[in-house]
């Protein structure tokens, strides 16, 4: 939001009079609504905090605060003390040198806050007065009930102020006594203060937020401290004034964002308990798609719906609700927080927008949490131990990263020598005993433990179906495990159905459970890998360079065999793969996976080019050349397969219609080089028996895409077999346009067309929408 945030937290609980009785309360409550405030993650506000002051001190204060502003400023001006009124019933808030006899002169008056805030050119100021309101006569006099507060009156003034975006006044009460008695209040003033503890109760915990919208709005705070002050004193009413208002004042961001799911529709929860299974396995795939939007209330009714189905008695299905449940959950990075001797560092969030709305708390008071959206920053102080944790909660769970923090060594100094005997007076003994001889002692610094620079065991993840899985047992006590653990969503997240619950399958072998999963939501490849990658795209267009118009270089010739020969074009298989994984590696730092996986099928077509060409003896005087560029493209995929490698590499089950047309396809191409050129009877089997090797590399590609159980694996993989059969699409065109072999050219062509057909099959399924 635009405009500084500056708030004033004035703070009374010692009193010069003895009539007015000591309060237990103001100190520790402006000590902990100061840090909430201050907190970058909750209201970001700059704060002062006078405690006891003088009423001279805290009515220069009050002035200097509200002068000077801008329009946009939000202030926020916080009393905690006795409220009086004098004999006319005009408020008086009594501060450490206030005479109860002398209110006018010695406390604060209400008139004169007014006034400071009317003359003030902020348009957004919020005056909170946890103060009990009671009639200021001499003491020992029994007076009657005081009556009304009169706060209304009081900041009447308010009313007047032009093109304010809102002026509020809230009290801690409609109207409480104070009676004195001999000198003293009658009232119990030893009580914490019901008030101020549920504004700092509302704005740590986030739930004042009532609408889930991310901010605590000033009337969602009132009214979650009025619920809460009634549970405990029903008899006082907090109340609230507004004064030229428009629209709501955003005091705090809310720590934990709740959601409320949407209604699924009739046919969708029909599909559900459709006795198909090819229905059940679409309703995941549909409600994947949803967990992955934007609008949170769908995504987290998703996320409520996928759960059961992990049990569902098909294994396809409940493998694919698996692995869109994860999709729900963020992945941290790094998963184990060294904090080092400097003690900060920062954690970022990854995933999908439902994931990317958890929060972070600490586990011990000395390590401090800052949250700016899906950057965590974590900042140690004064440490008590090593031991420490950061919990990261959501509405899809709570996950714990291992903090670890490095002590300094540092070597203790030896200890002064003792300081010298003074010589004492000669003895008259004529004779002198022999000197004594001291031990020396050898003072050694200690050192820090050994055991305590060991490093800590590396996290280890549970299997991905904990993901889906509640919790029904308490966490335990002990957090030195430092393993990621994925617990149920906390019950004031949002409290899911009774029926929604599912115990975790105790009859599913060991070995059918999955290994946790990355997925392609918000992957951002590394920079060193798009340098290499770059480069090494650089290096193949220049070794796969088309010669000059005169002096046209091959790509190969069987100059022994057949005679035929192809020479390299701008339009050629080679320099377009160079060229496409030269833009791919550009795009990769935004496209993620797909951009990783066109790389992977242009160099791997070229490494394909390079061992048919060079084991088939027809280089020609291009041999060093093809060394180069296969040793190259074996290079880049080396460094992708690093990044990319998959958790595991599942060749079963696959859908059967894409395996099928995959398939197929492998078929078609393999006919291809088989067919003879009309021309001179002469197949390209014939220039090298590799070529029947050639449908192997797509229709591999192809398969391992279909039965990729991970999101990230399965992207690269599909766009690395489609732009593989494109670039062999590319080649097979010469085959028609200068061989006039229209079979070879169309087998080629249905069959590339048919792999790509396969691969997509699975992405492109059409589903009913509910």
């Amino acid at each position: 939001m635009d405009g500084s945030r500056i708030a004033l937290v004035i703070a009374n609980d010692q009193y010069d009079d003895p009539g007015l009785r000591a309060l237990v309360a103001p100190a520790q409550d402006a000590a902990a609504l100061a840090e909430v405030l201050a907190d970058p993650s909750v209201g970001g506000f700059e704060v002062q905090v006078l405690h006891n002051a003088a009423a001279q001190e805290i009515r220069f204060a009050v002035e200097d605060f509200f002068a000077d502003r801008a329009p946009e400023d939000l202030l926020m001006l916080h009393f905690s003390c006795h409220g009086l009124k004098n004999a006319a019933g005009e408020l008086f808030l009594a501060v450490a040198d206030t005479k109860p006899t002398r209110l006018a002169s010695t406390a604060v008056a209400a008139d004169f806050v007014n006034r400071q805030m009317a003359d003030s050119r902020a348009q957004r100021i919020a005056l909170f007065l946890d103060c009990c309101y009671g009639g200021a006569f001499p003491r020992g006099m029994v007076v009657r009930a005081a009556g009304e507060a009169q706060v209304r009156d009081a900041f009447a003034g308010q009313e007047q102020v032009g093109g304010g975006r809102g002026r509020v006044v809230v009290t801690a009460s409609s109207a409480m006594e104070y009676a004195f008695e001999g000198g003293q209040l009658a009232t119990d003033a030893s009580a914490p203060s019901v008030f101020t503890s549920a504004v700092v109760d509302g704005l740590t915990t986030g739930e004042a937020d009532r609408d889930g919208d991310g901010w605590v709005g000033l009337t969602e705070l009132v009214g979650y401290v009025t619920d809460r002050v009634h549970r405990v004193t029903p008899n006082q009413n907090p109340q609230m004034w507004t004064f030229g208002s428009q629209g709501e004042l955003l005091l705090a961001r809310s720590r934990i964002r709740r959601i409320t799911p949407a209604q699924l529709a009739p046919e969708l929860l029909e599909a559900m308990e459709s006795p198909l299974p090819a229905a059940r396995f679409g309703v995941v795939d549909y409600l994947r798609e949803r967990l992955l939007g934007s609008d949170l209330s769908q995504a987290y009714a998703a996320w409520q719906a996928l759960q059961p189905m992990v049990n569902d008695d098909s294994r396809r299905v409940a493998l694919a609700a698996t692995e869109a449940l994860e999709v729900g959950v963020p992945r941290m990075t790094p998963e184990v927080l060294d904090l080092g001797t400097a003690g900060e560092g920062e954690v970022r969030l990854d995933g999908a927008p439902i994931a990317l709305i958890a929060v972070a708390s600490s586990s011990v008071e000395w390590l401090r949490v800052e949250q700016d959206g899906a950057i965590i920053r974590v900042r140690a102080g004064a440490p008590e131990d090593q031991e420490a944790s950061v919990v990261v909660s959501g509405p899809t769970g709570e996950w714990t990263i291992p903090v670890r923090l490095t002590m300094p060594e540092t070597e203790s100094e030896p200890p002064p020598p003792p300081p010298e005997p003074e010589p004492e007076p000669p003895q008259p003994a004529p004779q002198p005993e022999p000197p004594h001889l001291q031990p020396v002692v050898e003072m050694v610094p200690e050192t820090v433990p050994e055991q305590r620079r060991q490093p800590r065991p590396e996290p280890r993840l549970e299997p991905a179906r904990d993901l889906a899985e509640p919790s029904l047992k308490p966490p335990p006590e002990k957090r030195a495990e430092p393993a990621v653990r994925r617990v149920e969503p906390a019950a004031k997240l949002v409290e899911s159905p009774p029926e929604k619950s599912v115990q975790p399958p105790a009859e599913q072998p060991a070995e059918e459970r999955t290994e946790p999963t990355r997925d392609d939501v918000a992957f951002t490849p590394p920079w060193w890998l798009i340098g290499v990658l770059v480069v090494g795209a650089v290096i193949l267009i220049y070794l796969n360079w088309p010669g000059p118009e005169g002096d046209p270089r091959y790509i190969w010739k069987d100059h022994d065999n057949t005679g035929w020969y192809v020479f390299r074009s701008w339009h050629d298989p080679e320099i377009v793969s160079s060229f496409g994984a030269l833009l791919a590696a550009l795009a990769a730092r935004w496209s993620g996976p797909i951009a990783l996986g066109i790389v992977a099928g242009c160099v791997g077509s070229l490494i394909a080019d390079g061992l048919l060409i060079l084991g088939g003896g027809i280089a020609y005087i291009e041999q060093n050349y093809w060394l180069g560029v296969t040793a190259v493209a074996g290079v880049m995929v080396g460094v992708l397969l690093i990044v990319l490698w998959p958790g595991r590499w599942p060749v079963w089950p696959v859908p059967p219609a894409g395996a099928a047309l995959a398939v197929a396809g492998g078929i078609l191409m393999l006919m291809s080089p088989l067919i003879t050129n009309p021309n001179d009877g002469v197949a390209f089997v014939d220039v090298t028996k590799l070529a029947l090797l050639e449908p192997v590399v797509p229709v591999a590609l192809a398969w391992l895409a279909l039965a990729a159980s991970e999101v990230r694996a399965r992207t690269w993989l599909a766009a690395a077999a489609t732009t593989y059969a494109l670039i062999s699409i590319v080649a097979v065109i010469p085959a028609y346009t200068e061989g006039n072999s229209a079979a070879a050219f169309l087998t080629a062509l249905f069959g590339n067309l048919l792999v790509i057909a396969g691969v997509l099959s699975r992405g492109l399924r059409l589903q009913s929408r509910p």
